[in-house]
């Protein structure tokens, strides 16, 4: 994994989450004076859905189980019926405009990407973010609002993935473990570590490899594994300056690599 064929194929990626300004409606930022988280039961007479223009809550709640009724079935033409026109889809910093059906069938696997219908399919309608710009769903994968008078999905923001060759499904969890994994590692914290290890834990050296099978053998272990060399070569990379491949994601060059594995996203292998 450290050979100079490696090193020379290497494509250094670079990872930024871009926040989306579309005309009208605006990726909102959250915590504002103006939010307000939903929270709907059949006996409340309050409407947290009111401030995006929605008088009647159950008009939301029952068109969001179409949506995703819609989503889930794989129909895209339902979809596109749900869809409220023009439809901002903001993507590698671009803006994107479809005016009808017909566009956004077309277009449906582009606009409505495997993250997007995930997350969607994943979101509770009382649990959603609202403001005056509209409801978000996700992480802001789509805004639904009224527009010309009707009820539907006003804008799809699509963030990409540099690491979805290796296999992983969000760019925020990976960062996010990857960040964790930094600042427990340079604070030694040898138990936080081993719960972002991915068991069982490969570790090569010099042409042998150990199998640490579980969190209690990895922390016996520790000191053998999480050697300095290794350490360095973590504490030295950033993340948005990774090699990335259908096997994983390299740190360094090579001493370790971060997989997902179910919902597990953590290091598999360590390469002394």
């Amino acid at each position: 994994m450290t050979n100079p064929s490696m090193k020379k194929a290497a494509i250094i990626l670079s990872f930024s989450i871009v926040t989306a300004v579309f005309s009208g409606q605006a990726w909102a930022e959250q915590g504002t004076s103006t939010s307000t988280p939903a929270n709907v039961t059949s006996s409340d007479r309050s409407n947290p859905y009111e401030v995006a223009g929605i008088n009647d809550p159950a008009e939301f709640t029952t068109y969001f189980a179409k949506l995703q009724k819609a989503v889930k079935g794989n129909n895209p033409a339902e979809v596109a019926d749900l869809i409220s026109y023009p439809l901002n889809l903001n993507k590698d910093n671009k803006k994107y405009v479809f005016y009808n059906k017909n566009e956004f069938i077309k277009k449906y696997d582009r606009i409505f990407t495997s993250r997007v219908r995930e997350n969607l399919l994943a979101q509770k309608a009382d649990k959603v973010f609202v403001n005056y710009q509209g409801i978000m769903v996700g992480d802001g994968d789509l805004w639904i609002g009224k527009q010309n008078n009707k009820l539907g999905v006003i804008a799809v923001n699509i963030i990409n993935n540099p690491y979805e060759v290796a296999g992983i499904n969000d760019p925020i969890v990976f960062e996010h473990n990857f960040s964790l994994l930094q600042k427990n590692v340079k604070e030694g914290k040898k138990s936080e570590v081993a719960n972002l290890m991915v068991y069982p834990l490969k570790v090569n050296h010099n042409g042998k490899t150990m199998q640490i099978k579980t969190k209690k053998d990895f922390i016996a272990k520790y000191d053998k594994i999480i050697t300095a060399k290794v350490k360095k070569a973590l504490l030295a990379q950033k993340a948005d300056k990774v090699f990335v491949n259908w096997k994983g994601v390299m740190i360094g060059k090579g001493e370790l690599w971060i997989g997902q594995f179910g919902e597990q996203v953590g290091v598999f292998v360590i390469n002394q």
